[in-house]
């Protein structure tokens, strides 16, 4: 998306959004900036282009037998609780890896759980589709999100794989009032602060580029938007992010009882599901709510998760 179409953005949506330029040369960051890059190990590169040549195969494939879906009707929704003073009293949903191909009456249920939480922002965290012909039915899914909350939304692994552009992702939200975060931020402002929403391109691809972080001020909370969990090890303790939002494992989409995780995509470094550490810094794996490669789950329930901002704790006097 261009630094026009986010100003056009500005002037539509009103005074409270507001994006993060570089300064010095008045463009949004992109994804050849990135600041430091981790060396990527020979089987994370096998794995990545193994996943690459499968991925559009088996999907299409599957796409003949629409019906054969298993484990994925049902969704579980999981309230996780923070507290930032610039923040309290909103409530944000996240959403990952939708792998939305078609449209399905599963979508209608995620769409009607989402309306009934009644979020101030919605932000979804990649994987999006995995074939072109799914841009329509992504977009058909996305515009029913929009008439409930504000769209944040940044991209995946699968969504390079498709071979979609990431002009025609931008055009496409574009079109649909929908923000699309690559390596860039969005700044909403609060009742009582700001929220800054940080989107990174893909870390399993290494195209995550965090100078888009805006610097530490009051009143501010930000967020980070990233589609893979190795987002962790490229944070450093400078950056101030108050919490970071990923997916693409699909909290391992098989579970068997007894045996420990075996399919975890490259990217997501043992990390599989819930909360993680790194220092000061948070990150909540959602499991998604799509498949990869195979079109069940397995004790893996797809999850919604919701955010609630709540008051900060008054610490207590002792006499």
């Amino acid at each position: 998306m261009t630094v026009e179409q986010y100003r056009r953005i500005c002037r539509e949506e009103g005074p409270c959004y507001t994006f993060w330029i570089h300064a010095e040369t008045d463009r949004l960051l992109t994804g050849s900036d990135m600041t430091r890059r981790l060396t990527v190990s020979w089987p994370d590169r096998l794995r990545s282009f193994i996943g690459y040549c499968l991925s559009e195969p088996l999907y299409r494939a599957f796409s003949l037998v629409p019906h054969w879906e298993w484990g994925l009707s049902n969704h579980d929704v999981s309230i996780l609780t923070q507290r930032h003073p610039s923040l309290t009293g909103c409530r944000a949903v996240h959403l990952t890896d939708l792998h939305l191909d078609r449209y399905y009456p599963r979508h209608d249920k995620i769409v009607t759980t989402v309306e009934q939480l009644h979020p101030d922002w919605i932000f979804i965290t990649g994987d999006l589709l995995n074939v072109p012909e799914g841009l329509p039915h992504l977009f058909q899914f996305l515009a029913r999100l929009r008439t409930i909350a504000p769209v944040y939304m940044t991209l995946g692994n699968h969504d390079h794989y498709s071979g979609v552009p990431v002009a025609e992702y931008a055009e496409q939200a574009d079109r649909h009032k929908i923000t699309l975060l690559v390596n860039q931020s969005a700044i909403v402002s609060t009742a009582r602060g700001e929220l800054v929403i940080v989107g990174v391109d893909d870390p399993s691809l290494h195209r995550a580029d965090l100078r888009c972080v805006p610097p530490r001020a009051d009143h501010r909370c930000t967020l980070l938007l990233a589609h893979a969990p190795n987002i962790l090890d490229y944070v450093d303790t400078n950056y101030a992010i108050d919490l970071i939002l990923c997916g693409h494992s699909h909290g391992g989409q098989w579970r068997v009882p007894g045996i420990p995780t075996f399919w975890l995509p490259p990217g997501c470094n043992g990390r599989v599901a819930g909360w993680h550490e790194s220092g000061a810094h948070r990150l909540y794996v959602n499991r998604g709510l799509g498949w990869s490669f195979l079109p069940f789950r397995l004790n893996c329930r797809p999850e919604i998760a919701v955010i609630e901002w709540i008051e900060e704790q008054t610490p207590t006097r002792t006499t």
